[in-house]
């Protein structure tokens, strides 16, 4: 590429002298009082030689821990002059470039006494602070006065804090293009220098672009083919990676004016599918387990899931710093599920696959259906269910009276057909998982001739016979008792009135057979007669004999 318009060459290096004809001194214009917050201000604006000048920072980070000054446009330690502790003043550190004339002060100032021509150059300022690192700069020119006579300097406009670039978009993605712009670059620009550092390393210098000659660019060292310049100072990158984040400053010169500015760039992933490790999880109940969400460093958000929904740190959810890692403390059965982790930036999302968590449990207990006790005829058909929650699901096995059917599996299905396969039917519920076991029974009887004693079929044990016995035994008391009661009722009531009338019967005179006289008669029965009944008035009682 051919050159464009040859750089200025350092004309605040220089001092330019003139003498006034008149003999009379015309005051410096003063430097432009209109700068970013955080720039640089001179006091005085233009200072004489044999005077003194005083740069300090107009906006500071709050609670600045260091003010290390430089005689230089960038941070080379052999030409720092100074660090200044706000929180120590009296511990001033003295650099290289020290000349006995330079203090510290509060607000991380600079003074200088007794200025000379040869302090004329570019100073600059790195202020340190908790999560904060700030680079400011200035152009200090100082002044002599010829035949009585005063020098007028330029207007200058000092170093403009590092963030007034824009970039657009605000947060590009790998593959995709960004440019980096100036938000008020000055008037009259005659180059823009870029570079791929905080400072004007020229060993970092990606390009540097002349407006009069925009197609006659300079590329530097640290140019990659795929940065080009543009109006209003910007820089394009085209097709950005991950490894294009970093610090990128600006240095445009104007006549009499020239502003360092710098940004951060950060290019973004889009995010690949986060992995939850492990991949599946097999825990007993009451212990404590741990999941890790596996993404990439470009992921700036994490967030827990279980069955879609967010979880959040609790009494036993405890999350790491970073949301990396889940913890899961006295497990329950509420915690199985489907556990996945979300991972997000600036630019996308991803979940990652589910990641199953199951519980072991159980059994606690078992029951068999249908309840006992069960009475069928021969012939007859039956299925017996064992039931039991437990997980992972249990092995079952089956018993009659005490001896293994060698039956497995939840159901037990058969056909009575003979009185033998009566009696107490036992299923035995295992989960290998817990190593817990949980029985059950029911009674089956096969009513016959030969069928054993109804205890005995019933599997009834001797106090619940003698509980049927005692039962029956009050039963039949209790019906006696109000059989008695109601019979005395009946004895004790008199007629009622409207009853209906009864006969009675009395003893009269015996009379003669007729046809003769009547046969001897064996004594008489002492007991009493009733001889020749007859009814008289129904409403007469009297005794019968």
């Amino acid at each position: 590429m051919g050159r464009g318009p040859p750089r200025p060459g350092g004309p605040w290096a220089r001092v330019l002298l003139a003498a006034s004809v008149l003999g009379s001194c015309l005051q410096p214009a003063p430097a432009q009082s209109t700068r970013p917050p955080g720039t640089i201000v001179l006091s005085p604006p233009s200072p004489v030689v044999g005077g003194g000048v005083s740069l300090a920072p107009r906006d500071p980070p709050q609670n600045v821990l260091s003010c290390n000054w430089f005689r230089s446009e960038t941070e080379v330690p052999s030409r720092r002059i100074l660090t200044y502790y706000p929180s120590a003043p009296s511990n001033t550190s003295i650099g290289l470039a020290h000349t006995g004339r330079e203090t510290g002060g509060p607000g991380c100032a600079l003074h200088i006494a007794g200025v000379t021509l040869s302090d004329t150059g570019t100073y600059s300022l790195v202020m340190e602070a908790p999560g904060n690192r700030v680079l400011a700069a200035v152009l200090l020119r100082v002044w002599a006065s010829v035949l009585g006579s005063c020098l007028q300097p330029a207007p200058v406009q000092s170093t403009r804090p590092p963030g007034t670039i824009v970039l657009s978009p605000p947060s590009p993605a790998v593959g995709g293009g960004v440019s980096l712009a100036p938000r008020d670059p000055p008037q009259n620009v005659l180059s823009c220098a870029w570079f791929r550092s905080a400072t004007t390393d020229e060993t970092r210098r990606i390009l540097t672009y002349y407006p009069s000659a925009p197609s006659d660019p300079i590329t530097g060292p640290a140019h990659t083919g795929r940065e080009t310049g543009g109006p209003g100072c910007a820089l394009h990158i085209a097709g950005v990676t991950l490894s294009d984040t970093g610090t990128y400053s600006l240095l445009m010169e104007a006549p009499g004016n020239r502003v360092l500015t710098a940004v951060l760039l950060r290019v973004w992933e889009m995010l690949p599918r986060p992995t939850v490790m492990p991949n599946q999880t097999l825990v007993p109940e009451n212990r404590t387990f741990s999941l890790t969400c596996n993404s990439s460093p470009s992921a700036d958000t994490r967030l827990w899931l279980r069955d879609g929904e967010p979880l959040g740190p609790s009494r036993r959810l405890v999350l790491s710093p970073d949301n990396r890692t889940l913890t899961v403390l006295n497990v329950t059965r509420g915690d199985a599920g489907a556990y996945q982790c979300e991972v997000g930036n600036a630019v996308s999302s991803n979940r990652s696959e589910p990641s199953p968590v199951t519980v072991t449990y159980g059994p606690d207990s078992a029951r068999i259906d249908p309840p006992g006790p069960i009475l069928l005829p021969l012939g007859s058909p039956l299925t017996l269910t064992c039931v039991a929650d437990s997980v992972p699901a249990p092995s079952y096995r089956w018993a009659l009276n005490g001896t293994d059917t060698g039956q497995t599996g939840s159901s037990f299905t058969l056909t009575l057909t003979t009185s033998a396969q009566q009696g107490t039917y036992e299923c035995q519920a295992h989960n290998s998982g817990t190593n817990l076991t949980a029985w059950a029974s029911v009674a089956v009887r096969v009513p016959g001739p030969d069928s054993p004693p109804p205890d005995a079929d019933l599997g009834l044990s001797a106090g619940a016979i003698a509980g049927i016995i005692i039962g029956s035994l009050a039963g039949v008391a209790l019906a006696g008792v109000v059989a008695y009661f109601l019979y005395s009722r009946c004895r004790i009531e008199p007629p009622q009135a409207k009853a209906a009338p009864v006969l009675v019967y009395e003893n009269l005179p015996p009379t003669a057979c007729a046809g003769g006289a009547a046969p001897p008669r064996s004594p008489r029965d002492p007991g009493p007669t009733y001889e020749t009944l007859q009814p008289r008035q129904p409403d007469v009682y009297e005794e019968l004999k």
